[in-house]
């Protein structure tokens, strides 16, 4: 609320406790969760003139790895004087790059993933334009083909980003570590793989067929790995000769850092040596992640055939 909106709204100032202020001039109810979200709408409202952008637009299209703490950012039409706690951009954008989402004017999903790519490190605008894909379908075809034509302020980083970007990510958690395994030479590492266990065809979050390995994240209900029956699933998987790392607890203060992703390893080439070496590649962000082996005394063939392969 706006100071005027709340003195019309509460009268009596002894009747605003429950008001907290955001900034000068806006307020909160003391329920409301002090965010990301509710400090972009309030800035829109403050600005109505503008347009949400970079992480405020981004989290309005779906992007859910922006730190709550982050500013909120907002294009305006002319220039204003910097404010505490707020990312002002000035001038006019094309009518192309502007939409409305419920109510709020917004940057487009594709010049939100732009801007993103021009203001964040890699690996950060990787895992925000990856969510942004996962949650509008068809988006990730658009990015390419804008890729395809570079042009502008940041042409070649966003065309880098892009090419990074792996729509099938299941999370924030499956980017950052798909790209510190690429970063450290593990590029077999992919998403959209698939085995199948006693008929029932079960997704992977992340995983190396060539290296029999697959990386599963806690903390969520993301499939049978990480479910109620996720022992009966790994161990089935461990007795077919693959390879389990559990990453588990909260990620490293200040891991995140740009990847190297130019010397990935192709993909299904096996990393040497062996999946011991991934793990210190995952424990740069999460300390806490633990590998467990192959079962011993099975077979490491898979004569069942359990390796499905990788769907379309």
């Amino acid at each position: 609320m706006t100071t005027a909106e709340l003195a019309a709204a509460v009268p009596d100032p002894r009747d605003r406790g429950r008001y907290v202020r955001i900034w000068h001039g806006i307020y909160r109810r003391d329920d409301q969760v002090d965010d990301l979200r509710l400090r972009s709408e309030a800035l829109a409202r403050n600005w109505p003139e503008g347009v949400l952008r970079g992480r405020s637009a981004a989290l309005l299209w779906g992007d859910d790895s922006a730190p709550a703490d982050a500013p909120p950012e907002i294009w305006l039409p002319a220039t204003r004087r910097s404010r505490e706690g707020r990312v002002y951009r000035y001038g006019a954008l094309p009518p192309a790059s502007v939409t409305e989402l419920g109510g709020i004017r917004v940057t487009t999903p594709l010049r939100t993933c732009r801007d993103l790519a021009c203001d964040l490190k890699l690996e950060d605008a990787v895992v925000a334009v990856e969510r942004v894909c996962a949650a509008i379908p068809g988006l990730a075809g658009l990015l390419a083909a804008a890729a395809g034509h570079p042009s502008g302020r940041g042409a070649r980083r966003f065309a880098d980003v892009v090419a990074a970007v792996e729509p099938r990510s299941g999370s924030a958690e499956s980017t950052r570590a798909r790209l510190r395994l690429a970063e450290a030479g593990f590029g077999g590492f992919s998403e959209g793989n698939t085995i199948r266990i006693a008929g029932r065809e079960v997704s992977l979050p992340l995983a190396d067929p060539a290296a029999r390995c697959v990386v599963v994240f806690t903390g969520g209900s993301r499939g049978p790995l990480d479910g109620v029956a996720a022992e009966r699933y790994r161990a089935a998987i461990r007795r077919a000769g693959w390879s389990v790392i559990v990453v588990r607890g909260p990620a490293a203060p200040g891991g995140a850092r740009r990847p190297a992703l130019g010397g990935a390893r192709p993909c299904g080439q096996a990393p040497d040596p062996g999946v011991g070496g991934v793990l210190p590649a995952l424990r740069s962000l999460w300390p806490g992640a633990l590998l467990l082996p192959p079962l011993p005394g099975e077979p490491v063939a898979d004569p069942l055939g359990m390796w499905a392969g990788r769907s379309a």
